[in-house]
C-alpha cells in the first residue's frame, strides 16, 4: 500500500498575519476557534498540550518550528486504540494577501493501513470544520461550535 498523501488547506482570512498566527499559537486564542483548552511553549522545540470540547480529548507534542508570523509546525501525536502512537505534522504557513493573510496548512506523515486512512479522514474533516470557524472568529468574532457538533 501507498502512503496516503498530505492534507493541504489554503484559507484567506481578512485579518493581519499577526493576528492569524497569534491564533495559532496563544493558548487564549486556541481556545476561541479550536481547542478547549491550550497550554505552548512558543519556541522552535517548545512543547504543546491541547484538549478539545468533545470528551475532552488530549494530545501532547513538541512544537518543530516557531517563526513569527510566517510559521509554525507543530509535531501531532494522535492516540486511539489502545493507546497506539499516530505521529504526523501540521505546518502552518502565513503570508500577506492584499489586505488580509494566506494561512496554508500542510499535514503530512501519514501512512498506509486501514487505521491510518480512518485518522486522515478524521483529520482532513476536522480541519476544515476548525479552520472555517477560525475565519468566522477573525473576520465577525463568532465562533461556530456547537456542543451539539461531533468532530471526528
Amino acid at each position: 500500500m501507498a502512503k496516503i498523501p498530505p492534507i493541504t488547506k489554503v484559507y484567506y482570512y481578512a485579518a493581519p498575519r499577526e493576528k492569524v498566527f497569534a491564533a495559532l499559537t496563544d493558548p487564549k486564542q486556541l481556545a476561541k476557534w479550536f481547542l478547549a483548552k491550550a497550554a505552548v511553549t512558543p519556541k522552535k522545540g517548545g512543547t504543546f498540550r491541547f484538549t478539545w470540547r468533545e470528551g475532552g480529548y488530549s494530545m501532547r507534542g513538541k512544537v518543530n518550528e516557531f517563526d513569527p508570523p510566517k510559521r509554525v509546525h507543530y509535531e501531532w501525536n494522535d492516540r486511539f486504540e489502545g493507546g497506539k502512537l499516530f505521529r504526523t505534522e501540521a505546518r502552518f504557513s502565513l503570508a500577506r494577501k492584499g489586505r488580509g493573510t494566506e494561512l496554508r496548512l500542510h499535514h503530512r506523515g501519514f501512512k498506509s493501513g486501514k487505521k491510518w486512512t480512518w485518522l486522515y479522514g478524521a483529520i482532513n474533516s476536522g480541519w476544515t470544520y476548525y479552520l472555517l470557524n477560525l475565519k468566522s472568529v477573525l473576520e465577525h468574532g463568532t465562533d461556530l461550535r456547537s456542543k451539539r457538533d461531533q468532530v471526528t
